[in-house]
């Protein structure tokens, strides 16, 4: 007779386990959708900024190249006016 009421008594608790189930388990799968939708969300914005970041060098560039081609002739200018490096 014990076991008879275990088992009645796990039999009882799944059923109601299995009613309270979509009040459990559907607000944790809206949360988690909507953590990923918000995710995607910032993951898009991220890419997109990249994607501008990279429209804006490349039309920037008549304007910043011969700048660095400039600084990297001074550069080695200098490097060559000093002579070689010696070790230390």
């Amino acid at each position: 007779m014990n076991t008879f009421l275990k088992v009645l008594g796990i039999v009882f608790l799944f059923l109601i386990a299995m009613k309270l189930a979509p009040i459990v388990v559907g607000p944790i799968l809206m949360i988690g959708g909507l953590m990923i939708g918000i995710a995607a969300a910032v993951l898009a914005g991220v890419w997109a900024a990249a994607v501008l970041g990279l429209v804006v060098v490349a039309a920037l560039t008549p304007v910043w190249l011969p700048i660095a081609l400039f600084v990297g002739l001074i550069a080695l200018i200098c490097r060559l006016v000093r002579g070689p490096a010696r070790a230390a």
